[in-house]
């Protein structure tokens, strides 16, 4: 991945340190299953799962909040819901992280409430210049350099294998339905996105980033709006 993208798009495709937000030691969880895709798959970086509740997750040291971090990780995966989820964005906002992908959901899609407070951490995010992808993402996954920053099931279904074919969609039901589809054909896929609300980040934002991976040959976008 070229080292000229913007920080924010190049700490949600090939982040060095990241931060699970609402982290859990059951892998069949949504705070859980990134965790343990990217200690299954090979990331490199450093894992921070963020719990107040437990000492280790997952083999791995837990921390209270963002503020007890050795470091601002550059990237942050928020599974907390609610108003737990603008607090945590607003965290990430003033403690420098680069970007952060939302999981939760209930916001832009769930009614005038839910756009009120989706707007809220759009605000908070590009104040504090943090790239945001979500809310209501099933996240992002790197097989290239193990960064799987996603809860998609579809990895449990169909392992991964690292290819030339990059899934970038509004849609995680959508992708992960391709990813499959491409998988089962013996075919590997390196990226799969998924952008959820596109409240900052968008399908065509990650499109123009991966351009600059050189092992993709083929993008495949499903777009729900222009």
């Amino acid at each position: 991945m070229a080292a000229s993208l913007p920080r924010g798009l190049q700490a949600l495709l090939t982040p060095r340190s990241i931060a699970v937000i609402g982290a859990s030691d059951h892998i069949h969880k949504i705070g859980g299953r990134p965790i343990h895709y990217m200690q299954q798959h090979g990331y490199r970086g450093t894992l921070y799962p963020i719990n107040p509740q437990r000492d280790k997750i997952q083999g791995l040291r837990s921390y209270a909040s963002l503020d007890a971090l050795p470091e601002a990780p550059e990237l942050a995966i928020v599974v907390v819901a609610g108003d737990a989820a603008v607090q945590a964005v607003a965290d990430c906002a003033r403690l420098g992280v680069a970007a952060a992908i939302v999981i939760a959901s209930g916001f832009g899609e769930a009614g005038e409430e839910g756009r009120r407070q989706q707007q809220k951490m759009v605000d908070i995010a590009r104040a504090g210049d943090l790239r945001m992808v979500g809310p209501n993402s099933q996240g992002l996954a790197n097989f290239g350099s193990g960064a799987i920053a996603s809860f998609s099931t579809m990895f449990i279904e169909v392992p991964p294998q690292d290819g030339p074919v990059a899934v970038i969609s509004q849609s995680g039901g959508m992708g992960a339905m391709v990813y499959g589809l491409l998988r089962h054909q013996g075919i590997g896929v390196r990226h799969m996105h998924a952008t959820g609300n596109q409240a900052d980040v968008t399908v065509s934002d990650l499109a123009l980033a991966v351009a600059h991976d050189d092992d993709v040959r083929l993008m495949l976008l499903y777009l729900e709006t222009l």
